[in-house]
């Protein structure tokens, strides 16, 4: 349940949260058969830990070459050094599955400022090696909570404003243009939000797309970074939407009363669209 998944190309930028990414540590032997190769248990778990002793390398390449956007306010001088101590070892998940979930912020930040900025007020619970935080006691105890009064505004109107595209397989230029049209009609409704930001960025950069380009020439098709900015941001948008309803629903689920939740139809479908697949998922 990665918030912004680092193996994920579906939300990678365009959301202006104080979370950078999610990284999966812990990959356990439930996850033996699917992505093992064949592997014993053993096998699999000393080629975890060796991926999890390179992992800072793996983590200089998937910035550099994927979440580097400089036009975005994401540069490439914002690198960092993530692995176990000095004879230390932890399995890293190359498929993004583990039983540890690294948040990491953006810069600048500490923990409590993550907390603060989460979805549901009885995630905000925590222990900082002295004391237990439990945010409204009253609530989190009667296994109650609220959701974040932004997101809960962004997410109500999102819902009801968004129409889902026709036919099997949508194009990523249609899918960016229908939730566009959904965003700017969010944007009426809740017009003062922290989550508009690169949104607004990216509207102002010019627009390379050319529908009669060569697919082996990058310029002007969606392999090109300009035109993945310019029209993937209002798709990451959408994903984000999709990420925090599933989340919310995943916490009912569990018995959680959401006392504060936006109206959402049973049969809303969450579909995320992959910018690289281009395909809904």
């Amino acid at each position: 349940d990665g918030y912004i998944d680092f193996v994920d190309n579906r939300l990678l930028y365009a959301v202006d949260t104080k979370i950078h990414h999610v990284e999966a540590w812990g990959s356990f032997a439930e996850h033996l058969r699917e992505y093992s190769g064949g592997l014993g248990e053993s096998e699999y778990r000393q080629r975890t830990t060796q991926w999890g002793k390179g992992a800072s390398n793996y983590a200089i390449w998937k910035w550099m070459n994927t979440m580097s956007f400089p036009e975005l306010g994401l540069s490439t001088d914002r690198l960092y050094d993530i692995k176990p101590k000095p004879r230390g070892s932890l399995p890293f998940d190359f498929n993004g599955y583990g039983g540890i979930d690294l948040i990491v912020a953006q810069d600048g930040l500490i923990a409590s400022d993550l907390l603060n900025g989460f979805d549901l007020e009885i995630c905000k619970a925590s222990f900082d090696g002295k004391k237990f935080h439990i945010p409204d006691p009253h609530l989190t105890f009667a296994a109650k909570t609220k959701m974040e009064t932004n997101r809960r505004a962004v997410v109500g109107s999102y819902v009801a404003h968004y129409q889902e595209p026709e036919g099997q397989y949508v194009g990523a230029i249609e899918f960016s243009r229908n939730a566009s049209a959904t965003i700017s009609a969010v944007r009426r409704d809740v017009p003062n939000t922290p989550f508009y930001k690169r949104l607004d960025v990216a509207n102002m950069l010019p627009d390379r797309y050319n529908p009669n380009a060569d697919m082996f020439d990058h310029h002007g098709t969606f392999q090109d970074p300009m035109v993945k900015m310019k029209h993937g941001a209002s798709i990451q948008f959408h994903n984000w939407c999709c990420k925090l309803i599933d989340r919310l629903r995943k916490y009912q689920q569990r018995g959680i009363e959401v006392v504060d939740a936006p109206t959402i139809a049973d049969n809303f479908r969450t579909y995320q669209f992959s910018i690289m697949a281009h395909e809904m998922m």
